[in-house]
């Protein structure tokens, strides 16, 4: 027993180690960008994450998040199997456009960066799809690994040689550093995963009809998944349309800072809570979930008011050390108005993520196309009133409209008649 502890403790600060220095690392990226670039390439830069972000959820058609919800309960050769497929599609998807992105850029003579980014977008899908897999069947240090490469190790290459080296500070550098750290993260994975039956799974015929029918069940979590991401990276674009490139860059600034919120309380809470929500329903049914996610829920706001006080208080730390601090030290009141957003859209990610472990797909759908409208919308009308002030707005009075409606469905009363209290 005590060896089980200190194997679980262990397991536990490896995990949060690398984690924790995810968040740093990107954080720390984006303070080189501004100081050593400039804030019109901080603003380029945050668009094309953006289209990584929002590309393989386009391209995967929702069906990555059918086959990990399965792989908790089905057998590793049917998961490789799975993968086998949806894989092979993925693939051939991005090569088409792979070849049309070269050819524009061929015969326009525009920056490589674009076909580049589209690269980074394959392998990113793939990074991701191996995080929730690798998380889905409780192997979290070998998952956390995998991100470490893709989301922290290249930067702490790139950035020291970039200092030193001022032929390294662009952004057609930065990207194949990326590059770099992604295939190196899914190298890893085939060499962690070489014992698993792939061969077994490539050996038999390749089944159109697994496509059509899996992409089929997966319609509506596609829909909700591209709302949930397209919620989270509209705003940059929105931000450039109605502000300009630079102030886009100021944005992006902000929004970076305030991210670490999200993304620290993700990768430590959700990502655990996760499977413990899908297998509370799975054997236990709708009341076991709902009890344990208002257990859970309590947890997830917690953490998130520590971190947001801790993010925000950190811009303070950082602004000494950019190039030029008066354009981002001039609009703090946005900043923190952004982190209060940021903080809300944190909270409704576990209400989204309550309703997908409960196979609540179409209301997960709904809330998610509606939060992506409402952004807009709120965006639209608020960014040439109040700039990035009402950039931070938009965001605070989506999420925390979305936070209560999702609230509102997870702890409705069961068809016993008996309501989950969230308290434990």
């Amino acid at each position: 027993m005590p060896a089980l502890i200190k194997t679980a403790a262990f397991t536990s600060i490896a995990v949060l180690a690398m984690r924790a220095s995810i968040v740093a690392c990107k954080f720390g990226l984006v303070i080189f960008i501004g100081r050593y670039l400039d804030l019109a390439s901080l603003g380029l830069f945050g668009l094309a994450s953006g289209a990584v972000s929002l590309g393989p959820v386009l391209i995967g058609m929702g069906m990555v998040h059918l086959i990990m919800r399965d792989a908790v309960t089905l057998s590793l050769a049917r998961v490789t199997s799975d993968l086998r497929h949806y894989w092979c599609y993925t693939t051939s998807a991005y090569v088409l456009v792979l070849i049309c992105a070269v050819s524009m850029t061929v015969a326009s003579g525009a920056s490589e960066l674009w076909w580049l980014v589209i690269v980074i977008m394959l392998f990113e899908q793939f990074g991701n799809d191996v995080f929730l897999l690798l998380t889905s069947i409780e192997r979290p240090v070998l998952a956390n690994v995998s991100a470490f490469l893709r989301g922290a190790a290249w930067i702490l290459v790139y950035v020291p040689i970039a200092v030193w080296e001022p032929a390294f500070r662009s952004n057609v550098v930065l990207f194949e550093f990326w590059l770099g750290g992604s295939v190196s993260a899914f190298l890893l994975f085939l060499w962690a995963g070489r014992s698993w039956p792939w061969k077994g799974a490539f050996s038999l015929p390749f089944e159109r009809a697994w496509i059509t029918t899996t992409a089929r069940k997966a319609f509506v979590i596609y829909l909700s998944d591209l709302s949930f991401v397209g919620s989270q990276y509209i705003d940059r674009y929105l931000v450039t349309l109605f502000l300009g490139l630079q102030l886009a860059g100021v944005y992006f600034f902000y929004w970076s800072v305030a991210n670490a919120v999200v993304t620290f309380v993700s990768m430590v809470l959700y990502q655990v809570q996760r499977p413990r929500l899908i297998r509370a329903y799975h054997d236990g049914g709708a009341l076991a979930h709902q009890q344990l996610t208002g257990k859970f829920m309590k947890t997830a706001i917690a953490a998130t008011i520590v971190f947001s006080i801790a993010v925000g208080f950190s811009l303070y730390i950082v602004l000494p050390v950019l190039k030029q601090p008066t354009s981002i030290a001039d609009n703090v009141t946005a900043f923190w108005i952004i982190v209060a957003g940021m903080a809300m859209r944190s909270i409704a990610d576990f209400g989204n993520m309550a309703l997908f472990t409960s196979r609540r797909d179409y209301m997960m759908t709904i809330t998610n196309l509606a939060a992506a409208l409402v952004l807009v919308l709120a965006q639209g009308v608020l960014l040439p009133l109040a700039g990035l002030y009402g950039a931070g707005a938009a965001i605070v009075f989506t999420f925390s409209a979305i936070t209560l409606w999702r609230y509102k469905l997870l702890f409705r009363p069961t068809s016993d008649g008996r309501r989950s209290n969230p308290s434990p």
